[in-house]
């Protein structure tokens, strides 16, 4: 026999798993970068700067001349 207390516990195993089997949205950041600077420098550079940015699903480039990445 079926009780009210186990359809409870089955209904919030279920919440759990489709909780968990929902796909995060991406974290996108754009990192501001030299034209001929290491690309590998730059995302250090970018990180230290703004540690929440760390574990970024997408890195976009934003190319600056040497002037602009000094501000930045």
């Amino acid at each position: 026999m079926v009780t009210a207390s186990f359809i409870n516990r089955l209904s919030q195993a279920v919440d759990r798993i489709e909780s968990q089997s929902q796909p995060r949205p991406w974290k996108v950041v754009t990192v501001p970068r030299g034209y001929d600077e290491d690309p590998d420098a730059a995302r250090q550079r970018h990180y230290a700067a703004h540690p929440e940015d760390r574990g970024a699903d997408v890195v976009i480039w934003h190319f600056c001349d040497d002037k602009e990445s000094d501000e930045s």
